[in-house]
């Protein structure tokens, strides 16, 4: 197999990129980024290359190396991209007329399997989201991050039925922590600190457990959309406490109101959006990626924050 890799030098890439690499059936990688990834080890015989690229210029000879592409790249309100970063329309661009720009040229260049990496985020949360989701909920994006993502799986999906000798496959983690996630959820499962009052359960997934699940889509080139989540879900509360005497509460409104002041003063506060969805649960059902892909979880809730925690 050839894979292709978009947003390679992101932080899931960083996981996924030594996980492909470990991968027999996978013989040739190919890395796109603005930035250069850190390459992997290879086993005999494996290749890998490695490309600096603007992704709103890509062509077909670009991705004519692979037989499945994998599309990390995704631009977050307030992430890289200096001034713009604000910009909710220029993020919007990156997001949603890029990849469908990747996806589309993915097509012409002979590429016949596509994975999107998408988000649980694209079902709120809301108060009343069921306990658990499964795949077949309706999307109800609550903030900008989540919008993108709904449009992209879209447009993803409209490819799909233009071009029925290729197979599509959507993955919908929450969030993922682990040694390259992001600074404000490192800051969040290190820390004492929990949302006063946020007692919805959620989840969290670790890093190598999803690129492990991006790895069994590439093997089994199964077609659908797949939540992907660690177990048990747990309230912010409990994971601020585990293992520990006491934690300390915030209130829910304060976090509110500051985090936007945050967001504009540093690219590390995450989009403001995120503190929209405290109140209500996020619980995945995943079944599908276990019936499936043949994924499960290696690394529950609990071990989650312990692998994180000094």
């Amino acid at each position: 197999m050839r894979v292709i890799v978009t947003g390679a030098a992101g932080r899931l890439g960083q996981a996924l990129l030594p996980a492909l690499a470990r991968t027999p059936e996978i013989r040739e990688i190919h890395a796109l980024d603005r930035s250069p990834p850190t390459p992997p080890a290879l086993d005999a015989g494996a290749h890998y290359s490695a490309r600096i690229l603007d992704l709103s210029q890509v062509e077909t000879a670009d991705l004519a190396t692979a037989d499945t592409l994998i599309h990390l790249a995704f631009q977050l309100m307030g992430g890289h991209g200096g001034r713009r970063r604000h910009d909710r329309a220029w993020v919007r661009q990156q997001n949603v007329a890029v990849s469908e720009r990747v996806f589309r040229t993915a097509v012409a260049a002979g590429i016949r399997h596509l994975i999107f990496l998408s988000s649980a985020a694209v079902y709120g949360p809301w108060p009343d989201s069921p306990q658990p989701l499964t795949e077949d909920a309706p999307t109800r994006p609550r903030f900008p991050y989540a919008e993108d993502k709904v449009t992209v799986e879209q447009a993803l999906l409209a490819v799909g039925r233009d071009h029925t000798e290729c197979r599509v496959t959507i993955l919908r983690p929450p969030a993922i922590v682990g040694p390259h996630a992001h600074p404000l959820l490192l800051r969040i499962a290190r820390g004492r600190l929990y949302p006063a009052g946020a007692e919805q359960p959620v989840q969290i997934l670790w890093e190598e457990d999803a690129a492990a699940a991006i790895v069994r889509s590439v093997i089994t080139r199964k077609t659908g959309v797949f939540n992907l989540g660690a177990e048990p879900a747990w309230t912010l509360r409990a994971m601020a406490r585990h293992q520990r005497r006491w934690g300390i509460p915030v209130p829910l409104g304060l976090v509110r109101g500051l985090h936007p002041l945050a967001w504009r003063l540093s690219a590390g506060a995450g989009d403001p959006g995120w503190v929209r969805g405290l109140d209500g649960p996020l619980v995945l059902d995943c079944a599908r990626a276990r019936e499936q892909l043949g994924w499960t979880p290696r690394v529950n809730t609990a071990e989650c924050l312990e692998r994180l925690r000094p």
